[in-house]
């Protein structure tokens, strides 16, 4: 079976308004709105109930709703990944909307996401620095916890305090880093003062 945007997760029509599908129903159909008895929201399409007794299914795809869903679906992206992964999911939608002749569906959701695509670049170079910053942070820990593992002493321990308070000061919007340190030097004291006693 192929993934579309029902079965991959990403629109669940028991969700929609009853109401708002109904609206809709009657546009699509080009009926009155009173035409239409009852609307029940299956999982894969709409039953449609009409006052004089007959019934018809309709795909959710003919509503404005399914488009709405898409776009929503793109907008909540937060990384090329997850657009990667939609767009694919979308390919799927286009063959139902390629042999329905609907290509307007096609191009709004192609708008939308080269919209967030180029949003996402934007956001990645932005935090480029920020993420290379972090990781810096990271390395630094790790390289002073080593450091701080090989003192064999707590007078060695205190002659690098000042050290690493200096160099600390490079990180000292990284509130993680800094307690870090904090910790590993606190526990790397407790350990040589108890080796001592």
């Amino acid at each position: 079976m192929s993934v579309n945007l029902i079965t991959a997760g990403i629109v669940n029509p028991t969700a929609f308004s009853v109401d708002r599908v109904r609206v809709q129903v009657a546009a699509f159909l080009k009926i009155p709105f009173r035409q239409i008895e009852r609307i029940e929201c299956w999982q894969h399409q709409i039953w449609v109930k009409f006052v004089e007794g007959r019934g018809k299914f309709i795909s959710y795809r003919h509503l404005p709703l399914w488009v709405e869903q898409g776009i929503v679906a793109i907008n909540n992206c937060q990384n090329r990944t997850s657009l990667d992964e939609l767009g694919e999911i979308l390919r799927t939608e286009r063959e139902w909307y390629d042999t329905k002749a609907k290509p307007e569906t096609l191009e709004k959701w192609r708008e939308a996401w080269v919209k967030q695509s180029h949003h996402l670049r934007e956001e990645e170079e932005r935090l480029k620095p920020i993420r290379a910053h972090q990781e810096a942070g990271r390395q630094w820990l790790q390289a002073w916890g080593h450091v701080l593992q090989c003192c064999s002493e707590s007078i060695s321990l205190e002659e690098l305090a000042p050290e690493i308070k200096r160099q600390a000061e490079a990180f000292a919007d990284l509130p993680d880093i800094l307690q870090g340190i904090d910790a590993v030097w606190q526990q790397r004291w407790q350990e040589l003062n108890q080796a001592s006693a």
